[in-house]
């Protein structure tokens, strides 16, 4: 605040290593605030420490008397002493050049790539002309931003979900779930399987990664695992009281094996395995591909028995131990069936497992002497090493799932595409709070604070080594910034925090004592003032180079199931389709809309921070830091900018140690420096070439003595954020300065993504064509189509087709157009293609009919018709009787009564009651009730139905005195609702 007094401790030459701010109160000493800022500054110590305010120095004797006023900033700093001294200092220096040179944007020295120069005093450039196609030259400008964009190296992973498949993975990474994230886990324990009676169980363990870590929406592919049946699933989050596993309590070690067991023959006798090391028990499974059991002629099934003998000894032992004759007995052939048996070890070790079948390979027969096709064919298919142990020895606690589930008629053979919704829990600021609260988050301080102090981290720092990282919290609130991604590879602590840091607009910082970020936003703080008068050797540099037409960002889509996507954004002003695209990496960004705007926002540092610029400084005047913002004069950057100090102010005329020159027409500004560091701007005036500018407007006076900046308007200076610093020799520095651009961050903000869909492509082209003709694989009619027939066609004719393979365009409908031949009308009917049959109404029995068929694409494109066919309707039925009359169905108490007239044929002779659930239901879906009901032509006849509540379609159906008899069209249905 401008009531206090600003403190900027620099207890080490690297301005940016250790600084400590701080505010007195004022009327305090330059004593009082050195305890305050460096309590450890005692003895020799405090004889190195040098203070200033502004450009004066106050010698140690005035510490005690000098009380610096309200508004001022105290600069402390540690100055060298003797050679000695001077010697430990500069490789301190070195050093901690070295540790932090990571976390500092290198210095653009030379030329980048040959596509830009440095020249001491100018700015230079090489035209686009020079530019490779091959080149990445976006991509390589953004590696060298103030936020450097990260580029995906040969070993770094894709960050692409491969089909959400589970893998086995040891000595593998423990993952790491920072944000919200779809992931499919690695095996924690390799699965098995097992026999429970005719079906098969499959049992696996997964390891979400280091816990608190919450999980939804557990899937088996793409299906919810609640869709399942037979499956059973612990979850455990990851917390320090969690129970262990019971659906996979011990170590299991399953081999599986294709060993056929058989009696004699060259490949029978006894079959041979090993266990794992160290086995306390094992078990086998025994297989019968093709099932057990037997089939008579006269289509009975039998039981079939088949023995094996079981034998094991230990591994260095000649000795064999017996578990006896195991037997298995089924009577279902033609079904793959699984016996599991378990063997107990005496002592733990590894065992030699000996199987053998000793019932016969051929057929057998009954007593009667009728041959038996007989199925036994056995094979040994899996051997099962048991070790008490858990399957988890980790020193953290872990997110962990167990499945059983069982695996016939549901998966293919395995369970290996396990996933599920991963959320991290970590403390997370909470604003209304104040505190840091333990919850779901993806936040990327909160994340970047759990990197650094979480479980992933083999020796975490404390919370006094991690800077205060609440302004930066809401920084992403505010920009919607998040940061979502598992972390299941190898990489380094710095790499991690980097990508974090990134996503959150920001990149890692050591201050040597604590860490935090430096965040690329707008800066109102103006930190220090640099010009001619107190730096040197200036060098700018500006690569022209030809941006490519779009950005292509490769992403795990969030609103899609995280499936690997891929957005283009065309640099701004672009239009058409874009031809020339380089790739960019934005680690952790899921959110198509965000990918949009912080791929725009590197597009907008490319076009609005083309420059970078060098400065040195002697320690002295170095105040700053990375990611502080400086103003910064020269007048190579512009000839209009002057350089110069405040000699005397006497009402507004203000009097300069360098000559200005005031252009008629041209509004000019000045910025001083204040003694806090801060700065003062106002307009100003006067005439030609002078040193007597007069102040305009009401406002502060500049102090004597200090820095001021001379130009036009409000370009008297130009606003740099400071990329880097670089130690050098004789306790000087190397600053690299780019432009301060608060626009980017302006323009980003109004940034409207355009809707996003995640189709990849344009649409594909329809194909216009017409559909080559079907195939006409049957029809039929009469008792064959009699499924279908109702009263209103008692004599349906069914024309069965299928595509003709030659065709390339895709059936939609068929349509069979067929008229009665000798008439000149065809009547069109159609149905649906996948139905593969057309049914023809309205024909009775014995007519000749004459049809073709053709096929209809999805744009109703017509086919070619097949060539013209001929049937007779119901030709191939024999002779039975007419359909009975008069059918009507009422309800009574405990049914219905059916009443109904049977049929006029004379070679009628019984009748059939049909009953369906339902009114209005086919005939197809109806069974027989009860048996024929006997009678001659045209008797009245009629039948109590004992039918529970609920409606129903009756039919009756009338039967002839053959053998087999042949039934008549059905009657109905009669509806009926039973109260």
């Amino acid at each position: 605040m401008a009531s206090d007094v600003a403190i900027l401790a620099l207890p080490h030459l690297d301005p940016s290593f250790g600084r400590i701010e701080a505010r007195a109160l004022p009327g305090s000493s330059i004593a009082d605030m050195i305890a305050c800022a460096l309590p450890q500054a005692v003895g020799t110590i405090r004889e190195r420490l040098r203070v200033t305010i502004g450009e004066h120095v106050i010698l140690p004797g005035l510490w005690h008397a000098v009380r610096p006023k309200a508004g001022t900033q105290v600069v402390i700093r540690v100055v060298p002493g003797d050679d000695v001294l001077r010697n430990v200092l500069t490789i301190a220096v070195t050093v901690g050049a070295l540790a932090l040179g990571q976390f500092y944007a290198p210095a653009l020295a030379g030329s980048l790539l040959g596509f830009g120069g440095a020249a001491s005093g100018a700015l230079t450039s090489t035209l686009s002309a020079a530019i490779t196609g091959s080149a990445l030259i976006a991509g390589t400008l953004l590696v060298n931003a103030l936020i450097p964009a990260r580029t995906n190296g040969k070993d770094t992973p894709t960050y692409a979900i491969q089909g959400l498949r589970n893998q086995a993975t040891p000595d593998g990474v423990v993952p790491s779930v920072l944000g919200f994230h779809r992931y499919a886990p690695p095996y924690a324990a390799l699965r098995f399987t097992e026999a429970v009676g005719d079906d098969r169980y499959v049992t696996a363990a997964f390891c979400f990664g280091y816990g608190p870590v919450a999980i939804r929406n557990p899937r088996i592919g793409e299906t919810p695992i609640e869709k399942f049946k037979d499956v059973q699933m612990e979850l455990r989050e990851g917390r320090a009281t969690d129970e262990r596993l019971a659906l996979y309590p011990r170590q299991t070690l399953e081999v599986p094996l294709s060993i056929e067991l058989k009696k004699d023959g060259p490949a029978g006798g006894p079959q041979s395995r090993f266990t794992a090391p160290d086995a306390s028990d094992c078990s086998i499974d025994i297989t019968f591909p093709g099932g057990l059991g037997g089939f008579k002629k006269d289509g009975g099934s039998v039981s079939v028995l088949i023995d094996f003998t079981l034998r094991y000894r230990l591994v260095g032992s000649e000795e064999w131990n017996f578990s006896g004759t195991i037997s298995v007995t089924s009577k279902k052939p033609g079904k793959p069936l699984t016996r599991t048996f378990t063997l107990g070890l005496p002592v733990r070790g590894r065992y030699e497992v000996e199987l053998t079948r000793l019932a016969d390979d051929h057929e057998d027969q009954d007593q009667s002497g009728k041959s038996i096709q007989r199925t036994s064919r056995s094979a040994w298919s899996a051997l099962r090493s048991f070790r008490p142990e858990y399957i988890v020895n980790f020193d953290q606690p872990l997110a962990l799932a167990a499945v059983r589930i069982r695996a016939s008629g549901q998966l293919n053979g395995t369970l290996d595409e396990f996933n599920a919704d991963l959320f991290c829990i970590c403390p997370d600021w909470d604003a209304p709070s104040r505190a840091w609260v333990t919850r779901e988050t993806q936040n990327p301080a909160s994340l970047f604070r759990h990197v650094l102090t979480g479980p992933a981290m083999r020796y975490p720092f404390s919370l006094d080594e991690v800077g205060a990282l609440e302004d930066w919290h809401g920084f992403c609130v505010a920009k919607g910034l998040t940061y979502n991604r598992v972390h299941d590879y190898e990489a380094s602590v710095l790499d991690v925090l980097s990508d974090v840091a990134a996503a959150g607009r920001a990149s890692p910082h050591d201050s040597g004592e604590r860490w935090g970020v430096v965040i690329d936003r707008i800066l109102d703080t103006v930190t220090a003032h640099i010009s001619p008068r107190n730096s040197w050797g200036f060098q700018g540099e500006r690569p022209f180079a030809k941006f490519p037409d779009a950005f292509r960002v490769s992403f795990l889509d969030e609103t899609n199931g995280y499936a690997k996507a891929d957005r283009i954004v065309p640099f701004p002003g672009f239009a058409g389709d874009p031809k020339v695209v380089e790739k960019l990496d934005l680690p952790g960004v899921t959110s198509p809309a965000m990918v949009w705007k912080e791929t725009r926002r590197r597009q907008y540092e490319l076009i609005h921070r083309p420059d970078t610029y060098t400065v040195n400084q002697d320690f002295e005047a170095l105040v700053v830091a990375r990611g502080d913002r400086a103003q910064l004069s020269h007048d190579v950057l512009d000839r209009t900018m002057v350089a110069a100090r405040v000699k005397t102010v006497i009402g507004n005329s203000v009097y300069l140690d360098e000559s200005v020159i005031f252009e008629p027409g041209l509004a000019y500004a000045c910025r001083f420096r204040r003694s806090d560091g801060a700065s003062l701007v106002r307009a100003v005036g006067g005439f030609g070439e002078t040193q007597v500018v007069t102040l305009k407007g009401a406002g502060d006076a500049p102090e004597v003595g200090n820095l001021a900046f001379f130009g036009p308007g409000s370009e008297e200076s130009f606003a740099c954020t400071v990329k880097g610093v670089e130690a050098m020799e004789n306790f000087t520095a190397r600053l690299t300065l780019v432009d301060h651009a608060p626009q980017i961050e302006q323009l980003v903000d109004a940034e409207v993504p355009p809707p996003w869909s995640g189709r990849s492509g344009s649409e594909a082209q329809q194909n216009t064509d017409a559909p080559v003709a079907p195939i006409i694989t049957g029809v039929a009619s009469g008792r064959e189509a009699a499924s279908v027939a109702t009263d209103a066609v008692p004599y349906p004719v069914v024309v069965l087709l299928q595509p003709n393979p030659a065709g390339t365009v895709a059936i939609a409908t068929y349509e069979v157009q067929s008229r009665i031949g000798g008439t000149t009308a065809f009547a069109s009917t159609t149905a649906e293609a996948g139905s593969g049959a057309v049914l023809l109404p309205g024909y009775a029995k014995g007519n000749d009919i004459e049809f073709k068929a053709r096929g209809i694409s999805a744009l109703g494109t017509l086919g070619e018709f097949t060539p013209l066919m001929t049937h007779v309707v119901a030709s191939t039925d024999p002779i039975g009787p007419v359909a009975p009359e008069g059918l009507a169905a009422v309800p009574q108490a405990g049914g219905a009564r059916v009443t109904w007239r049977s049929s006029a044929s004379s070679n009628n002779a019984a009748s059939q009651v049909y009953v369906a659930t339902g009114t209005g239901t086919s005939f197809s879906a109806a069974s027989p009730y009860g048996d024929p009901i006997a009678s001659g032509p045209n008797v009245g006849l009629s039948l109590d139905l004992a039918l529970d509540p609920g409606p129903y379609s009756i039919f009756v159906v009338a039967l002839d005195n053959d053998a087999p008899p042949v039934a008549s069209i059905p009657r109905g249905p009669a509806n009926v609702t039973v109260v």
